[in-house]
């Protein structure tokens, strides 16, 4: 019986059924959703293109936390999405579907792309992990960019996997387009080729394939106003207090979210020790061999790292992992794959699902506000719910019934009172499986641990 459990369950992994389904739900609820308080910021920068120029936005527009490829990317989509939107008479509402649908269409490509490119290098099992986990449908039906960041991630990491360095540097120039922290990926592809070809040609294959992409398409914006341009897209969130999963909230946390009681240095204390793990990851690049068959574990180090780091701990950062998290999972083997495997799908319900529960949707339910440590500001959290999801959703009549209910209301406003403590719980959780991927990466790069290299692509 279990033998023909199995056999089913291998039949349905390597058949295309799941990334059908997969594909029907997100056509059903993406031109629903949006993450308001970032899709209002790039509506926005639409807004200012269209009126006074693309140029103009990192000089007129409130929050352009970005590198310029998000910018070009979102402002080029709801303008298509708009024309067609016009064109049919519906109006160019941002919450039109229609015009999010469209807005969303490069997102969608990446999820897609994710799959393929998983299940032809790593085996349907890598593609089936993606398609089950749900950080990716988190990220995208909230309208966040972090899909199209973990493509180029992915592919920066294969690249150097098929001995083609300069395309992976140029997939690392081209996250950092998009988000600039990535700057640090590069450092792979670069050591790779110093190592295997010298410092002279990587120094002019970096220069060419990752820092010309990027002064090209900065250019506009830093010819018009290179100071708005360097202290928004670099320097916003300079002075903001730590937030949501980074180990760095925890103090405002147990302050109870009162930023008055917490010290200034806060908001930079993070540097320190993020620098502190970049230079020994720079070190151990330098020192270690870098081999097709450890790129992964260099990448995962790395990521993994970022997140741990970070002062910002959003909740969609870790889409950027979660690919190369499939492909480790799916060419590991025995007591290891289990472990990694079972890590891989809970890490996500507890970040992505248990916490927004605790937090967001409490308050929401409890009549609660939510502080956005990004205004430092307390906001309505009912208000941003309906204005992320919109009062038709199907979760509406839930809250109503919930909100009704004497039992359940005290029930949710319990969770919203215990909100501090229940997001350093989660805080420290989160954390302490993203630092045991690290240990384990540490020791496949350092030869403390056996590197797995291939396994068959159609293994059950």
């Amino acid at each position: 019986m279990s033998r023909m459990i199995n056999k089913i369950f291998t039949g349905l992994v390597e058949s295309w059924i799941p990334l059908i389904i997969a594909n029907i739900f997100i056509a059903v609820s993406a031109p629903f959703v949006v993450a308001y308080y970032d899709y209002r910021y790039f509506v926005q920068w639409y807004d200012i293109a269209s009126r006074e120029g693309l140029a103009q936005v990192y000089s007129k527009a409130l929050k352009t936390a970005y590198f310029p490829l998000t910018v070009y990317v979102f402002v080029f989509f709801h303008w298509i999405g708009n024309s067609i939107s016009s064109y049919l008479h519906l109006g160019e509402s941002p919450s039109n579907p229609v015009v999010v649908a469209i807005d969303k269409i490069p997102y969608i490509l990446s999820f897609n792309l994710i799959y393929f490119f998983l299940r032809r290098k790593y085996g349907p099992r890598a593609g089936f992990l993606w398609l089950i986990n749900i950080a990716a449908y988190s990220t995208l039906v909230g309208f966040q960019v972090d899909l199209l960041v973990a493509l180029f991630i992915l592919l920066s990491m294969i690249y150097i996997e098929e001995d083609k360095p300069r395309i992976s540097i140029l997939f690392a120039s081209l996250a950092t387009l998009m988000k600039q922290v990535f700057a640090f990926t590069a450092l792979i592809p670069f050591m790779y080729m110093w190592k295997t070809e010298g410092f002279e040609k990587a120094l002019r294959s970096s220069l060419l394939y990752f820092l010309a992409p990027i002064v090209v398409l900065s250019a506009p914006f830093l010819v018009l106003d290179p100071t708005n341009f360097v202290y928004k897209s670099l320097l916003f969130h300079e002075s903001r207090f730590p937030q949501d999963l980074s180990l760095w909230a925890i103090p405002l946390y147990l302050s109870q979210f009162n930023i008055q009681q917490l010290p200034r240095f806060l908001s930079w204390l993070w540097v320190i020790p993020f620098l502190s793990f970049v230079i020994v990851f720079i070190v151990s690049l330098y020192k270690n061999s870098i081999t097709r068959s450890n790129a992964i574990y260099y990448y995962i180090l790395l990521i993994a790292g970022m997140l741990v780091f970070n002062k910002v701990g959003g909740l969609n950062y870790l889409t950027w992992l979660t690919p190369l998290l499939a492909a480790w999972c799916a060419r590991a083997g025995g007591r290891e794959a289990l472990t990694l495997k079972r890590l891989f799908i809970s890490l996500p319900i507890f970040s992505l699902l248990i916490y927004p529960f605790l937090t967001i949707f409490a308050a929401t339910i409890a009549g609660g506000d939510i502080f956005i440590v990004e205004d430092a500001s307390w906001e309505p959290a009912e208000g941003i719910f309906y204005s992320s999801y919109g009062y038709g959703n199907p979760l509406t009549p839930l809250v109503s019934i919930l909100k009704s209910s004497p039992t359940t209301y005290f029930l949710f406003r319990s969770f919203y009172n215990a909100m501090p403590y229940s997001s350093t719980v989660l805080t420290v959780l989160y954390n302490a499986v993203l630092i045991y991927y690290m240990v384990k990466a540490w020791k496949k790069v350092t030869g403390g641990d056996d590197v797995i290299i291939d396994r068959s692509r159609d293994e059950a």
